[in-house]
């Protein structure tokens, strides 16, 4: 997997994860909503609204949303799905050296085929779909 030198760890979240390992919020069924709601600092009844927003880019192909022009063109791969991880979730796979998130948010599920010939996550506002 490519990782770009002016992404640095404690931003963006990059690593090896099979799909299955996650929870698809596509479509959103209510799982975790009221501690994303606390965590999010938002209504309970807003959640289901950004989830949806996230799942209407599963199937475009990921590009970078934040770099230089020649970062934000590398296409990653597809999105293929959506998940929520909670701060101190491990989101490697098993096998390999034990990554954890930082942070709580919403990462995609990007695809083999783009940047890696692996399925990884990254963060959710650092991916555009097209």
């Amino acid at each position: 997997m490519r990782l770009f030198g002016w992404v640095t760890a404690a931003v963006v979240l990059i690593a090896a994860a099979p799909a299955w390992a996650l929870d698809n919020l596509c479509p959103y069924s209510g799982q975790n909503q009221e501690k994303i709601a606390r965590i999010l600092r938002m209504d309970f009844n807003q959640v289901p609204e950004v989830a949806s927003h996230y799942c209407a880019n599963v199937g475009l192909k990921a590009y970078n949303a934040l770099g230089p022009d020649s970062v934000r063109d590398t296409y990653l791969g597809p999105i293929q799905a959506v998940a929520w991880v909670t701060s101190g979730e491990v989101v490697s796979p098993p096998g390999e050296p034990i990554q954890m998130a930082r942070i709580s948010g919403f990462v995609y599920v990007i695809g083999a085929g783009g940047v890696s010939d692996h399925e990884f996550v990254r963060w959710a506002t650092d991916i555009v779909g097209r």
